[in-house]
């Protein structure tokens, strides 16, 4: 048997006719506000501003729900105030299941100031000016959870605040759309915010900043095709686990951080360094550990750990692989500051080369249908050590379709040498002095290193 106790006010938007009016209807008790499937425009900001124990539910169809803002003055959408100047109200905020459109020249989408015990929950943002959500001062307890946020100057600014968790969303560019600042910042006074699971790909700038913050977690996400993966500035007691990076500069440490743990992430693609310290004047302390830093094999060029002038730090058990410029593992005055032991440094192109450089010279007749390529690889300039190839790019080089079984057997790839193999198209490329290291089917492509 259910006993009701009290029933608060579910508002329909629609039969109002205006959100401001339905949001102001709601009693000092709290209630919901429902905006039904449908498109609506919405020209200056809608202001919230709420009192302890009025808590508040928002919520739309989903996709279907378009709240399209017009405002072109850098204002916001939605400014939603909880009790003013206050650390932990009795108050509880839910936002979700809407579509928000914005232009270049709005503010935020949702500006949230004060709030307490706040879930934003499936929402999608597109195009907005400013900040697809922001949260300062004196938040507490925010949860962001399976939202989508496109061509947003920012998606996510945080500042003083207390227990975030950003959870399954998905940030990114939009081509053609406009220059991106960060994707995700926290600032100054955040503590135990919790960044994981999500993908943030494809901005101009970093994929998350951490600014004069502490005790947090940035963990599996995917972040991709930033200027730089993450970059902590003046922070302490930090891990940041299992993610994949790839982007020119992975982590980026600078100025006096503390006591990070950079662990598990697999780090790829990592151009100007994988995990980078600069201006650490002495601090240090941090643990880099377990990682796997390679090359892609989209030829962008890796770098390794380069330490800096930190002090104290444990580096151990990473996996650094086809390092293409500087050491696997650095540091500016003096290694023996730090611990450096059991990391496996690697370079697949002499595995290789150890054990499958012909004995003796290798031959291919220039009726083979495999000799175009053998022909290409034999122009490229000496200094050329590696090159990757498309499948596409070896079948236009050839004229020809590569056979199923090169795209579905390893073997058909292997460099054989020996006179009476089927293998004829191992030729192609031993001939020229190449030979084939890695080879990537599902992304149908070829790694080819030189003798």
């Amino acid at each position: 048997m259910m006993k009701i106790l009290a029933r608060g006010p579910t508002i329909d938007a629609a039969e109002v006719g205006d959100l401001q009016k339905a949001l102001d209807m709601v009693p000092e008790s709290g209630g919901a506000v429902y905006i039904p499937a449908g498109k609506y425009e919405i020209d200056r900001t809608i202001t919230v501003a709420l009192a302890d124990r009025q808590h508040l539910h928002i919520y739309g169809d989903g996709r279907a729900t378009v709240l399209n803002f017009t405002a072109s003055d850098g204002s916001h959408l939605l400014q939603l105030s909880g009790v003013e100047d206050s650390w932990w109200p009795d108050l509880k905020i839910t936002i979700r299941d809407l579509t928000l459109v914005g232009n270049y020249d709005s503010g935020d989408a949702f500006h949230l100031l004060w709030p307490n015990d706040t879930m934003v929950d499936s929402c999608f943002f597109y195009g907005f000016g400013g900040c697809a959500i922001v949260v300062t001062p004196k938040a507490t307890n925010v949860t962001i959870r399976d939202c989508w946020m496109r061509d947003c100057k920012r998606a996510l600014h945080a500042d003083n605040l207390h227990h975030l968790t950003f959870h399954g969303n998905q940030t990114r560019s939009a081509q053609d759309g406009q220059q991106q600042d960060e994707h995700i910042y926290i600032g100054s006074n955040c503590r135990e915010v919790r960044i994981v699971n999500n993908h943030i790909a494809y901005g101009h700038a970093e994929a998350i900043i951490l600014d004069g913050t502490a005790q947090h977690v940035i963990a599996n996400n995917t972040i991709e095709g930033f200027v730089t993966g993450i970059k902590a500035t003046g922070c302490r007691d930090i891990i940041i686990d299992g993610n994949y990076v790839h982007c020119p500069t992975g982590v980026l440490m600078e100025g006096d951080n503390r006591g990070l743990t950079v662990s598990g992430n697999m780090m790829t693609a990592n151009c100007d360094g994988a995990i980078t310290i600069r201006d650490a004047h002495g601090s240090g302390a941090h643990v880099i550990s377990g990682n796997v830093i390679r090359q892609s094999v989209y030829e962008d060029g890796q770098k390794g750990i380069d330490l800096g002038d930190a002090r104290d730090c444990v580096v151990t058990g990473n996996v650094i692989e086809d390092i293409t410029a500087g050491p696997a593992i650095s540091a500016g005055p003096d290694l023996s500051r730090h611990v450096i032991a059991n990391n496996c440094v690697t370079d697949s192109a002499i595995h290789v080369i150890a054990s499958d450089r012909p004995t003796e010279p290798v031959e291919i007749s220039p009726k083979s249908k495999y000799y175009p390529l053998s022909e290409y690889l034999g122009k490229l300039p000496p200094e050329k050590r590696r090159v990757t190839l498309t499948f596409g790019q070896i079948e236009s080089i050839l004229g020809a379709e590569l056979p199923p079984s090169a795209h579905k057997y390893r073997e058909w790839w292997a460099n054989e040498q020996s006179a009476d193999t089927s293998h004829v198209q191992a030729r192609a490329w031993m001939a020229a002095g190449w030979l084939v290291t890695i080879v990537k089917q599902i992304e149908r492509r070829v790694v080819f290193v030189r003798q």
